[in-house]
């Protein structure tokens, strides 16, 4: 085992340029704060920009610090570099777009940039992918925070409204207990005067004016208590505008969920690179005949895919994900109220079907199972609806994805 070793450079001994991209995708924020610590660094007032500062400082040559990392990057590269000892350049160049693809960049880069005997080219082409890819996904996640943003401040919007609507509610409430009051008064008050009214008639006052009176104090009620049944009818109005406010605040809730989870889904997955668009564009325009060995993305190349259901917002995010590899793309919102006939139409005419079942409808899930079944066509059914489940569902063969 050692000679096997042997062949391989120690992380101070490898080219510079290639020190932070290996450090970056092998070691986490957390890993880079727990070598500080046990060699001695005083962590609690350090930034993790630092925690990483620090680490490449110590690289450039054998010490404490150096020592650890190196043996915490072999012990999980390990393996990939007793595969790689001995093969070709284009069997080491098929491994590392192996695992490119399932997203195993670090240990990968390490085994090949500390191997001897890589081929200068390989180095520059693995330098290149890396860098360019580290670019994108960057890209890509200060989208999503933009958008994560936004949703917060619609979030903050509706908090507003709804205290706003509370203290409206509150008020109301405090006026239909003093109405309800005045009622109770005004009620034992009628009381009253209808006694006194009739101790009038039999004595002191004349029939007519007696009846004048008693008509005059039932106006006054019928008065009160139309304006009771207004105040009762502006509560309901307003008990219906919380309950619907309360309904779109748990939606926005649920959609910033999602949004946190997709965007440290990329986080974790920021060393996942993607693969370059189709060499062999023509073929794939004319009869989808691409080869492993002239398309990165063979499995998707003139294919039409049709995704239905999801989060409606990240539809252009799903739609780069299929065209940058050579797809089609169609999308269904999965509300399926006069969309039959349209749902049918889309599945006839696509290769594979996307049904993500966290954001979709029971019965869209089981009309659309129905129609493959019917049309043979391939039904790929996803747990989530994120950028990372879509990616993988369309470019990791199940067998890889189960083994993951």
């Amino acid at each position: 085992m050692s000679d096997i070793l042997s062949k391989f450079m120690n992380i101070w001994e490898v080219k510079s340029h290639f020190k932070c991209p290996i450090i970056g995708a092998m070691l986490s924020v957390e890993k880079h704060k727990n070598i500080l610590k046990k060699c001695g660094y005083n962590v609690k007032e350090m930034k993790p920009y630092e925690y990483h500062q620090q680490i490449m400082i110590k690289l450039h040559d054998k010490n404490h610090v150096s020592v650890k990392v190196n043996n915490y990057i072999l012990n999980i590269a390990r393996k990939l570099m007793i595969r790689i000892n001995g093969l070709p350049d284009h069997e080491i160049r098929s491994l590392w777009k192996k695992q490119l693809k399932k997203g195993n960049v670090g240990p990968m880069m390490y085994a090949i940039v500390s191997y001897k005997n890589t081929d200068m080219e390989l180095l520059q082409d693995v330098y290149g992918e890396v860098h360019m890819q580290a670019h994108a996904n960057m890209t890509e996640i200060f989208h999503i925070r933009q958008k994560q943003r936004r949703s917060e401040e619609i979030l903050t919007q509706m908090q507003k409204k709804i205290t706003l609507k509370n203290e409206e509610f509150k008020t109301l409430s405090d006026i239909r207990k003093a109405d309800k009051k005045k009622i109770a008064l005004l009620k034992a008050e009628n009381l009253t005067m209808q006694t006194r009214i009739t101790e009038l008639e039999k004595t002191l006052y004349p029939k007519s004016y007696q009846e004048n009176t008693t008509r005059s104090l039932e106006l006054k009620i019928t008065d009160l208590e139309q304006c009771i049944k207004n105040e009762q009818k502006k509560l309901r109005i307003k008990e219906r505008e919380k309950k619907s406010i309360q309904i779109e605040l748990f939606s926005v809730r649920n959609k910033n969920e999602l949004m946190k989870e997709e965007i440290q889904s990329l986080v974790e997955g920021f060393k996942l690179c993607a693969s370059p668009g189709c060499t062999e564009k023509s073929n794939c325009q004319i009869s989808g005949n691409c080869t492993e060995n002239t398309c990165p993305r063979y499995q998707l190349c003139a294919k039409r895919i049709f995704m239905i259901g999801g989060l409606t917002k990240m539809e252009s995010l799903y739609r780069k994900i299929v065209e940058t590899a050579g797809g089609e793309f169609n999308y269904h919102d999965g509300y399926m109220k006069n969309a039959h006939t349209n749902l049918k139409a889309k599945v006839k005419q696509c290769d594979v079907v996307l049904c993500p079942v966290n954001c979709n409808s029971h019965g869209a899930c089981l009309k659309v199972k129905k129609l493959c079944n019917r049309y043979n066509k391939q039904l790929k059914i996803l747990n989530s609806s994120s950028l990372s489940a879509v990616s993988q569902a369309l470019f990791i063969p199940e067998n890889e994805a189960r083994m993951n």
